[in-house]
């Protein structure tokens, strides 16, 4: 397989290290005990605990997870464990990745190896993060083409598989009371640009395509009924979709939800869905993200709304700079003012009797963002490219004041 480095900014690939976590995971524990942190969430790499795939384990990155989980515990840090966090191992993307049938099959073998590993000491297990995104942010992927609805019915199909799977694993595997698994996806509010029935239709089918043919699968066992009779997504499969997931639904114990911004969406005739994105003159972040603050209240409202309030963790939520633009932004202003307002309507979600357990700030540390690789920071803490030092920023502060107090100053 050719390298692919040119699909990354300035050739930071897959191969490139920021935070170098594998080396320095006591130090930023420690941080994180300092920080206040109660749980952290980190993602177990499939690649290094099966590099094939399938077949052997690789001990010595069974031996990493077991460090760095019993490190977080030895804090007082309860783990918070992704089995799949978009890094697929290579030789099953060029077998067709999740367009391949196997890969359910595969990942159940992956998962259950997890489970019996580290199962006596994870407090928290998701299966997948953002089934929504990482198709489009794993290097060795085919092309998919969603606006091909075989293609699209064919991921939704085999990933909700994978993941009900797993689910199933988990059950026979540790014991009930000892931990709990959901999954994590990505809700984009979507409004609509009028009250215009057009504008309104656009804006809700594309909230069932992009984020609600997850939670709907993941929390009812349903594919929402407008995407099994849009004829825009007309294919040979559709009509055993809800058969067939009903048939393996699985129970979860909580929904991770990640906001970062809206989408706002308006009718536009032969546009695929007859949808189309709007621009719109809020604020952005570096990284291109509306900031909206009122969308993620929106996001929690409507899982008490449609989804008869389920457990929810707000497992990603962040603000990100420009490395080019900014250098380290130690005294990040920007990201404390986002942040302040974020948790004020978190506070309005939980005091209007939304079922939120728990926030997760993206990120820690300065991380990889897919194929952005280094350039944008997200974190609390600034890491220097060259020394891996890390700095803490002002936001550290201000988010160590947060939760020491309870309070949002």
């Amino acid at each position: 397989m050719r390298d692919q480095s040119d699909r990354f900014w300035n050739g930071h690939h897959y191969n490139t290290t920021i935070a170098d976590f594998y080396y320095h995971y006591r130090e930023d524990i420690a941080d994180m005990r300092d920080l206040g942190l109660k749980s952290f969430r980190f993602s177990l790499s499939w690649t290094r605990i099966l590099p094939d795939g399938r077949g052997k384990v690789n001990q010595k990155g069974v031996d990493f997870y077991n460090r760095v989980i019993d490190t977080l515990l030895a804090n007082g840090i309860k783990p918070f464990v992704d089995l799949y966090h978009w890094d697929l191992p290579e030789c099953l993307g060029r077998e067709g990745s999740f367009l391949n049938r196997r890969i359910v099959e595969d990942f159940s073998r992956y998962a259950e190896t997890c489970f019996k590993l580290f199962g006596d000491r994870v407090c928290y297990w998701s299966t997948i993060n953002e089934p929504s995104a990482m198709s489009c942010f794993t290097a060795f992927d085919p092309q998919f083409n969603f606006c091909d609805p075989q293609c699209f019915f064919t991921y939704v199909r085999n990933v909700l598989k994978m993941h009900n799977a797993a689910v199933g694993i988990f059950r026979s595997v540790v014991p009930p009371g000892k931990a709990q698994i959901g999954a994590v996806s990505a809700c984009v509010p979507v409004y609509a640009k009028s009250l215009d029935p057009k504008d309104v239709a656009a804006a809700r089918i594309q909230s069932d395509y992009t984020c609600n043919v997850w939670f709907s699968g993941i929390l009812k066992g349903k594919y929402p009924d407008l995407l099994l009779s849009s004829p825009a997504l007309e294919c040979p499969c559709r009509s055993e979709l809800a058969d067939e997931l009903a048939e393996c639904h699985q129970e979860v114990d909580y929904m991770g939800v990640n906001y970062y911004y809206p989408n706002v969406i308006g009718y536009c005739e032969n546009a695929f869905l007859n949808s189309e994105r709007l621009e719109v003159y809020y604020g952005q972040s570096d990284y291109g993200f509306t900031i909206y603050p009122q969308g993620l209240f929106d996001a929690l409202m409507s899982f008490k709304q449609e989804y008869g309030n389920p457990k929810i963790f707000l497992t990603e939520n962040g603000f990100a700079t420009d490395r080019i633009k900014h250098g380290a932004d130690l005294d990040d202003k920007d990201r404390i003012d986002y942040l302040r307002e974020h948790l004020r309507e978190l506070s309005r979600a939980v005091n209007a009797g939304i079922n939120v357990h728990g926030y997760f700030l993206w990120s820690i540390v300065d991380t990889f963002e897919c194929y952005n690789g280094l350039r944008y920071q997200f974190g609390l803490n600034h890491v220097d490219l060259e020394t891996k030092k890390r700095t803490r920023r002002k936001s550290w502060y201000y988010y160590q004041d947060c939760i020491r107090n309870n309070q949002i100053p």
